[in-house]
Formats: structure tokens, sequence, C-alpha cells
């Protein structure tokens, strides 16, 4: 590929951005058209007006961590919860938990990564090969815990069609310095016209991670500085799919498994001892450790051609069964199961005048209990159906989208009283061609989100939280006006992208302080008051020099969001502004960067919540295709990561105390197709 092309492809990233907000695109490969897979008819990203991220390729690979909060870390709008290696949940935009729903292939991961934050979602980074980050409402499509957002991580587990030589295969292997990281993962995909399968699995052991000091903030001495105790890590994933093909249909089915055991790092629980001590000592409670198994099988078609009034089908099945222990030493403690099933089905019609759209269904079932010493929610089973309708009218320079949604769940506890309710939701949304590379987007949602189980029926110690939770059976709905406006250049030497936004929220669930202490612990009591969200998002690109057969590239970005209650207070555990810059140098066959990411001090705090000082993450990292053949390549890669040895706490992790980020990091790895 010419280093024009190059330039071609990473003009490409800005231009796709519908809602003004950057994609990753796949290296060395000039990319037109980026279909974004959980939206009706796996549309283009040039046909949606909503926030969306696609992170694919080159980049991908690059953001690869040990769970999926942590790999979306660096994307614009998007933070992590971060309870050590084992356990990261995305944050977008400052909201968390309930408010992001995580999806693997359109189906949620039907995990309880919501209910606690050391619990973990089980999704492997390993296996996606694309990632849809949405931002800001979409309950049209995926439900009403996903006001804040939605990660969709695409695999191939059930192909929709067969490699054109008839095999595919991907190895990859990696490790690193900070965690003895031992990492291998392959894919095997075949098959004819006829009939297509997949099979993946993947295998990393990590050892406790290097840190720059003391785990415990401000501490001056300690038995082992330099190493947080408790963070390793033992992660195994694998699936089996095949689909039948015909023609403009497939049927698909995959069996996959997720089974993961890390430690909880300063995690001790115990009701005389303190909550999260620095190290165990006689008296105390054993550190605990996680180990989790999850199996699920998923169903997946596609029809289209079907002609009438019915243009394609598209039907979306899951079934789970999930199951964690919480591990105090060598005692059983908390088990958490939860089986679950969800379907979609999406039927896209025939245009109606100059009206085009899609309907749909979504079902859900899910059993949870939670059996032990921090059994905080009691057992329930939640059933929820949804149904919606979206509809597109393009003109010559306008491209307007609207959208509504009904949903009712009902929650049904062993020992208290059943809650039902019912959310409706609306979006519209516009794109704007402005001529001469410029566009205008504008996305307006009224969206409802239900309270969860752990809002409502909380009442037990927590101690990933540190706290003693309750909730409340009546709280109501909350619900949001949401507003983004994004403008971007795409044409000419430089692009770039930027988004403003704002949400109001009427009854905004959050865990306030109640002065109260409960078994020793502070009380924190589920509540409902009126709230704002607002921030930013922007990215600049622009090319350098031309540097022999390759080019060099700057990219500059920064975000922020900030959260306030109607009655002046912080909402707890926002990301701080960050901003940084990334010098790119690429060629057909090699790719070298650099790249620096401030965050600042984070100042603006909730009651009760201790201020978190900023950090300067510095990274480098070295791509080199030994051997590139079409889809048939042999690369060698070295990532560093923290070079400056900062010790980072992030603000929006409930042990950043005790838990700091790894300190500098060497990872060196082998990825080949063929």
């Amino acid at each position: 590929m010419s280093k024009h092309s190059e330039t071609g492809r990473r003009r490409a990233a800005l231009a796709l951005a519908v809602a003004g907000l950057p994609f990753a695109l796949p290296a060395q490969e000039v990319v037109e058209e980026v279909v974004v897979t959980a939206t009706p008819g796996n549309q283009s990203t040039n046909d949606l007006a909503q926030s969306v991220t696609v992170l694919s390729g080159e980049a991908l690979d690059r953001a690869r961590a040990t769970n999926l909060g942590e790999t979306l870390e660096g994307q614009l709008g998007v933070s992590a919860s971060y309870f050590g290696t084992g356990s990261s949940r995305p944050i977008i935009r400052g909201l968390a938990g309930a408010r992001v729903r995580t999806m693997e292939d359109g189906i949620e991961s039907m995990d309880v990564s919501t209910v606690s934050v050391d619990h973990a979602v089980s999704i492997d980074p390993l296996v996606a090969r694309q990632v849809e980050i949405f931002r800001g409402p979409t309950t049209l499509l995926y439900g009403s815990g996903a006001v804040g957002g939605v990660v969709n991580t695409v695999t191939n587990r059930i192909p929709e069609r067969a490699p054109e030589d008839g095999f595919d295969a991907a190895l990859e292997a990696r490790g690193d310095t900070a965690a003895d990281e031992r990492t291998i993962a392959f894919a095997l995909d075949g098959g004819g016209d006829a009939f297509a399968w997949h099979f993946d699995a993947a295998d990393r052991d990590t050892d406790d991670y290097e840190i720059p000091g003391f785990a415990e903030h401000e501490q001056q001495e300690g038995p082992i500085p330099g190493l947080l105790e408790n963070s390793d890590l033992e992660l195994a994933s694998y699936s089996l799919g095949g689909s039948w093909l015909g023609e403009g249909s497939f049927f698909g089915l995959a069996v996959s498994g997720f089974d993961t055991q890390y430690g909880v790092p300063g995690h001790a629980h115990g009701h005389e001892e303190e909550p999260i001590p620095p190290e165990p000592e006689p008296g105390h409670a054993e550190a605990v450790r996680i180990d989790l198994e999850q199996t699920r099988v998923d169903l997946k078609g596609g029809w289209t051609g079907l002609g009438g009034g019915i243009e394609s089908i598209n039907l979306r099945f899951g079934v789970n069964d999930y199951e964690h222990v919480e591990l105090e030493g060598q005692e059983l403690g908390t088990r958490f199961e939860n089986d679950a099933w969800e379907g979609r089905l999406e039927l896209l019609h025939a245009p109606l005048g100059r009206w085009s759209g899609a309907f749909g269904v979504q079902l859900s079932e899910r059993e949870f209990s939670a059996v032990g010493a921090e059994a905080f929610v009691p057992p329930v089973d939640t059933t929820a159906y949804g149904v919606f309708l979206m509809e597109r009218l393009q003109t010559d320079i306008w491209d307007f989208s609207l959208g509504a949604r009904y949903e009712a769940e009902e929650h049904d506890p062993i020992g208290a009283a059943r809650v039902d309710d019912t959310a409706l939701s609306f979006s519209a949304a516009a794109i704007r061609n402005l001529g001469d590379g410029y566009s205008l987007a504008l996305n307006f949602a009224s969206a409802e989100r239900m309270p969860v189980a752990e809002e409502l029926f909380a009442n037990g110690p927590h101690l990933a939280s540190g706290a003693f939770e309750v909730g409340d059976p009546g709280l109501g709905s909350e619900t949001s006006q949401h507003l983004d406006v994004g403008i971007r250049k795409t044409g000419g030497s430089l692009g770039w992208s930027i988004t403003v936004f704002v949400t109001d929220y009427a009854d905004f669930i959050f865990l306030r302080e109640t002065g109260n202490i409960l078994d020793e612990l502070p009380e924190l009591a589920f509540a409902q008051q009126d709230a704002r969200f607002h921030g930013l998002e922007a990215e600049l690109l622009a090319p350098v020099a031309e540097i022999g057969p390759g080019e060099l590239d700057l990219t500059v970005f920064a975000d922020f969001v900030e959260g306030e209650l109607d009655n002046g207070d912080k909402v707890p555990r926002i990301p701080p502004l960050r901003y940084g810059a990334r010098l790119e140098y690429h060629t057909s066959r090699l790719v070298v960067g650099l790249q620096a990411t401030e965050y600042d001090d984070q100042r603006d705090t909730a009651p009760f919540e201790e201020p978190t000082a900023g950090y300067t993450l510095v990274g480098a990292d070295f791509d080199w295709a030994l051997r590139a053949d079409g889809d048939r390549n042999l690369s060698v890669f070295v990532r560093g990561s923290n070079l400056l040895d900062e010790d980072a706490r992030r603000h929006t992790s409930l042990v950043k105390e005790i838990a700091p980020l790894p300190g500098r990091n060497y990872a060196v790895g082998l990825r080949a197709r063929f």
C-alpha cells in the first residue's frame, strides 16, 4: 500500500465518525465502510446518527488487555472501574454499572458484573474481531439498562460466511514484564458453500503485578514494596460454532465457555476486622479470590431478500449458565448464580414512501441468587420484554432518524414484594452535510431507566464497596433528556471532530452516605435526586511529514465530563479531565507510535469521597510485519506502558487507595494469520 493510501485510511477514521467521534480502523487496509453489527440490518457507520466508535484492526490489537474495561479505557469518553487485573467494567461519560450494557454479538454478557465492581465481565477481549461503543441513551435498541451506553464485542463465533479459501487460522502469543503474563490464543475458521465453522481458544496466566512503590496510598513502609499482592489471574475461554448457509440466509449455533480465577487486591472479608486491611495478619480474614465459570449457547440467523412488506429478518438468542464463588483462603465464601436467557427479533420493512426502518421485539429472563456472607442482594427472578421501532428519512443534505421503545420489567424477589415497572423512550437524530468536508450531527433522546435488583433489594454488607448497602423497593424509573451536538471536518489536509453533550436526569438513582454505621460499616442507601451531566470529546488528526516510504501523523485528543446533583453535590467517581497526543509513523508493514495521556487532578468530589492526584501515562508501541501476503501475515509487536513508572490511581476505582495501576511494563508478542 502506498503512503498516500494509508493517509486516506487515516482520513476515513474521521469521515466515518458519524456523530463526531473517532474510529479505529484496521491497519494496512483502505476502508470505505465500517459495518456496525449492533444495529438493525447491520448498518454502516455512514447511516448512523448515534455517537459510536468502532475499535478494530491494529488499534484493537494495541489496546487489548486482560479485561474489557482496560481494553477500552483509552477511548474517548470511556474510563473503567478497575478492581485489579481480573475485573474492570467500562464507564461511559461518567456512567457505570447497570447504565452501561456489555454485549457479545448483540446479546448481553449475562454475568453479575453490574452487581459489584469486583465481579468480572465474562467477555474475553482476545476473541474480539471489533468492539462497538455507543455513547448516550441507546435504550431503543437494547433496553432500559443502556442509558449510559452500550459496548458490543463482535466475534466470529457464529460465522455468517465461509473463508474465501475454505480455511483461515490465526494465532497470538504474548508476555509482559510487570505481571509475567503468559498468553496464547488461536482461532480456526473453515467451510464451504453450505456450511461454515469456527473454533477459538485462549489461555492467560499472570502473577501479582509490579507497582512503583507501596500499594496503600501514602504508606511509607511495608513488607512487599513494588508488588500488589493477590492481583494474579488465570483465565481460559473457548468456543465452537457452526452455521448452515443458504442463498441470502444463514442459521448458526455456538457453545462457548469462560473460566477465570483471580485475586481481589486488598479485599478481605469479615465483620470484626478492618474491611480492607493492608495485609493479612493473625485474626484477619484471608485474602479473597473469585472463581468464575460461565457456559453459554448462542443462536443467530439472518434472512434477506424476502420480498413483500418484510425485506429481511435478524434473529438472536442466547442462554447462559453462570456461577462464581468467592474463596476466602481455603474457605468457600459467597456463591453467585445467574441463569439467564435473552432473545431479539428484528424485522426490516420495505420502504414506506421515503421512509425505511425496522421494528422488533426483545425478551429476557434472569434467575439470580447469592448465598453466603456477602449475599447483600436476595435471590431475584427478573422477566422483561420490549418492543421498538426505528425509522430513517434521507434527503440531499439531511439524514433523519426517529425511534421509540416500550419496555416492561418484573422483579420477583424471595422474601420481598414483587416489583414491576414500565419504561417508554423516544429519540430523534439528524446529520447535516455542510459542504467542503464539514458536517453536523444532532442527537436527542428522552429515555427512561427502570431500577435494577440491587438498587431495589440490597440489604447487607458489601465488602467491595466497604459499606452496608440498602436498597429501596419504592424507587421509580429515572428519566433522562439527552442532547449531543457533533461537528467534524474531514476534507483537506486537517481532520478534526468535536462533540458536546448534556443530560438532565429526573429522579437519578445513586448511592448516598447516610452517616449511620451498620455491622461496623458505613451505611450507603440508594436514593433518587435530579442530576445533570455535561461534557466534551474532541480529536484532531494531522499529517506531519512524509518520511521515506511512510508518513508521520499526529493525533491530539481530549475528553471531559462532570456530574452534579441538583443540591450542588458532585456525583461520585467521575473521571477527571483527560488529554493527550499520539505521534505515529506508519508504512505498509511498520507501525511505530509514541503516546502520552495526562489525567488531571480530580478534586470535584462527592461528600465523603477522597480527591485523586493526577498523573501522566506514557506508552510506546512497535508493530512489524515480517511477512505480509494478502490475508496471510506474520508480525511481531512490542508495547511499553507507564514508561515513567507513575504511581497512577484511577479516580473511578473503589480501590484506588490500595490498588494503583501497574507500573512500568513491557509486552512482547507474535501474531500470525495463515
